[in-house]
């Protein structure tokens, strides 16, 4: 996987509706941020599938999330769900754990990196000038180029990253990139702070089980493609 981020994210597509399957499959097919990986038309064959081909995201369709399986995908990959907001599918899968909604036939590749960016944000507490650093990061770019681009010093965008590897909990900027673009699951991220991050040490709680140490294996061979509009995320994030 490359720290600047041309790794595709992995997504399986999950919806009844063969048309609408197929649409979605159509416009994730020309960027190289985002490749399919496979579609499966029902939620017991997702769960499945989503043990073999290991995806980073899960577009859900409404029947899959009231049959219950958003929470068992959503500890594999991040789970999008294929419905307008007004539809209650939506709020239940937010309850189980799904990181916000995608509207189908109105999907585009920017709507879904920035969701799946949008949602580490959320998920991690940070706030838009750190959110605004992290994708720098994940552009490849260095700490003098970062503060050159925002018109920073250079020791205030060092604070800025101590800070972001803190709050994601890692202690290197490959790791920090792949959690971001979201090629590394959150529970999978259990890197040690390096000594970037050991000014702001992350809050721990004695009573927290330690994050599993198994990673999961991003490095097969992807095709590139593309995909959409994300509309909600669960939580607010601090600003």
């Amino acid at each position: 996987m490359s720290v600047h981020g041309t790794t595709p994210l992995r997504i399986l597509v999950v919806d009844a509706d063969p048309g609408t399957r197929a649409d979605v499959v159509a416009r994730l097919s020309a960027h190289d941020e985002l490749t399919v990986v496979a579609e499966v038309p029902d939620g017991p064959g997702a769960v499945d599938l989503a043990e073999r081909v290991h995806p980073d995201i899960v577009l859900l369709d409404p029947p899959a999330v009231r049959a219950g399986h958003t929470a068992a995908l959503g500890r594999r990959a991040r789970v999008f769900v294929l419905a307008p907001a007004d539809d209650p599918a939506v709020q239940e899968a937010l309850r189980a754990g799904a990181c916000g909604h995608l509207v189908p036939g109105a999907l585009t590749p920017g709507d879904v990196i920035r969701g799946v960016r949008d949602a580490s944000r959320v998920r991690h507490g940070l706030s838009a000038r750190e959110a605004e650093v992290m994708d720098l990061i994940a552009t490849g770019r260095s700490n003098g180029e970062i503060a050159r681009q925002l018109f920073l010093s250079e020791k205030t965008v060092k604070n800025h990253v101590n800070r972001i590897y803190a709050k994601l909990g890692v202690g290197s900027r490959a790791t920090a990139i792949a959690l971001w673009r979201g090629v590394l699951h959150p529970a999978a991220a259990g890197d040690r702070p390096s000594r970037d991050a050991a000014a702001h040490p992350r809050p721990t709680d004695s009573r927290t089980p330690p994050a599993p140490d198994k990673v999961p294996d991003v490095a097969r061979g992807d095709t590139p493609s593309t995909t959409g509009a994300v509309s909600s995320i669960g939580r607010a994030a601090d600003s």
